[in-house]
């Protein structure tokens, strides 16, 4: 969290990855700190299951940029979640919270 001020020093914007950063509470202080400087925001993923897409998806609105394909790349995945289409388009399920279950 702390870096965010030194890179907007240097750079027009940052990449946050929600399994470096601690989850959903610091990134969202880390996007309101970047706001707060000017500099734009994306959220990333390495490659992560359909639990991290749809952590990272309850964020998009505060985004400037967002990668979160990390699920289509996996060979079997470990819950269902929200979706991405091949067109690109965002599908929440119909479920409370992150809209994630596991499967079994």
């Amino acid at each position: 969290e702390n870096d965010v001020e030194k890179c907007a020093l240097h750079f027009n914007g940052i990449n946050i990855k929600l399994t470096k950063c601690g989850g959903l509470t610091p990134a969202l202080r880390m996007i309101s700190k970047a706001k707060e400087l000017g500099i734009k925001v994306m959220v990333g993923c390495m490659t992560e299951s359909t639990v991290g897409i749809s952590a990272i998806a309850q964020l998009i609105p505060q985004l400037d940029y967002v990668d979160m394909d990390g699920a289509m790349l996996l060979k079997s995945d470990i819950a269902t979640g929200v979706q991405i289409t091949d067109e690109g388009k965002v599908i929440f399920p119909n479920l409370a919270g992150s809209g994630i279950q596991l499967l079994d």
